[in-house]
């Protein structure tokens, strides 16, 4: 058997990679490295099944979330966002396209890394569970003291400023964010030593301090006590950071300055967080060790390259339509009134966008998801308004 890991090759985010970092244990060997965004793209060296552990966030690339028919998949400790489109258009969770709602319902049931992931997947009947966050299976570094130093992550400067004056110990303000991209060259052990060194840190904290769900849940996995300051001004942190309130020590950030929190004697962690650890490691190791449930017929690798190349070709189309529409739709028709003197020639325009649309949708054989079925729909309405604006 063959396996897989699952990264995010151009993240933002160092905490994707200690999600990949911690699937990673539970593979016997890596044979592949697998890029979260491109996941419909990977073709193995020849026609075999390659394991994959798919904890991360799901995904940046919205026109692109399908899966490889070479993966078998083990959907667990997955977040997928709702998506508002750029300009008003708001796709929701319509890039859950028909192929991988199909994956999700014969591989499940879904693993959800939070109470948000499992209401979308509720409304969609997809079979899945609450399974947590795998990053809280992180094990212990073995011979990291704790020492004097308080980490701070996610934390503005007045808050820093705060720690500073109510505690002598030296404050380490870590940024998990990058530059997008910033890893994309490296290789995977030059990316896990920064994750190790990053790890390393938290676990040898005498407390950590944080906004960050990347951050707050390692560190309890490592033993290092933590307060997750939690932000209740974005909506989506209430099914998303607030699923893990239970297991965390937490307080409301707006109450930050005065909680008269003890910096010198932070409170223990909670270990109610074990249940859920030992549930994702027994599942990971039960999916590595046993043999494949589903025998699907694997297409040929030269049939599969040449399918992604006709559909990667004809989803680019609407997708590029869509966003020529959405742009000449906001900018030329609502930001400036002077647009009625010349709408005759916006008419004849989209007359002809029109046109080239009715001709990509009739040789589009490919436009059978839910995606392309959305978009179809809005760039109509679009259309359909801007033909009948005076």
């Amino acid at each position: 058997m063959k396996y897989g890991l699952l990264y995010y090759k151009d993240t933002d985010n160092i905490g994707d990679d200690i999600q990949t970092y911690a699937q990673e244990r539970f593979l016997p060997k890596v044979d592949y490295l697998i890029d979260r965004e491109n996941l419909e793209s990977f073709v193995p060296n020849k026609k075999e099944k390659v394991k994959l552990i798919m904890n991360a966030w799901y995904i940046h690339d919205i026109f692109n979330f399908d899966i490889s028919p070479y993966i078998e998949p083990l959907y667990i400790s997955m977040f997928l966002k709702k998506v508002p489109y750029e300009g008003g258009i708001t796709i929701g969770t319509d890039y859950l396209n028909t192929n991988i709602l199909e994956s999700f319902k014969k591989y499940g049931p879904v693993g959800t890394r939070d109470i948000h992931t499992k209401k979308i997947l509720d409304k969609l009947e997809v079979p899945n569970y609450f399974s947590g966050c795998m990053t809280l299976t992180l094990n212990k570094f073995e011979g990291v003291k704790q020492e004097d130093y308080i980490v701070v992550v996610g934390l503005n400067d007045k808050e820093i400023n705060y720690i500073k004056k109510k505690t002598k110990r030296k404050v380490i303000k870590f940024v998990q964010d990058v530059k997008k991209g910033s890893f994309s060259n490296e290789s995977w052990d030059e990316r896990k030593k920064r994750v190790e060194d990053t790890l390393k840190l938290y676990q040898g904290a005498h407390m950590v301090i944080t906004t960050k769900l990347h951050c707050s849940l390692p560190c309890l996995a490592l033993g290092t006590p933590v307060l997750l300051l939690y932000d209740t001004s974005f909506a989506e942190n209430k099914d998303r950071i607030g699923t893990f309130l239970y297991y965390l020590n937490y307080i409301n950030r707006e109450d930050f300055f005065t909680s008269n929190i003890d910096f010198e004697n932070p409170k223990k962690n909670s270990s109610k967080y074990l249940e859920l650890s030992k549930k994702l490691e027994d599942r990971c190791i039960k999916f590595v060790k046993e043999d494949s449930k589903i025998n699907n017929v694997l297409p040929s690798i030269e049939d599969y390259k040449e399918y992604l190349y006709r559909s990667r070709n004809m989803r680019t189309l609407p997708v590029n339509l869509l966003k020529k529409l959405q742009y000449i739709y906001e900018k030329e028709c609502f930001k400036s009134a002077k647009m009625h003197d010349n709408i005759e020639e916006l008419q004849y325009k989209y007359k002809h966008l029109k046109e080239d649309y009715d001709r990509i949708i009739e040789e589009n054989k490919y436009l059978d998801s839910r995606l392309n079925k959305t978009l179809d729909f809005r760039i109509r309405k679009i259309i359909k308004k801007l033909l009948k604006r005076k």
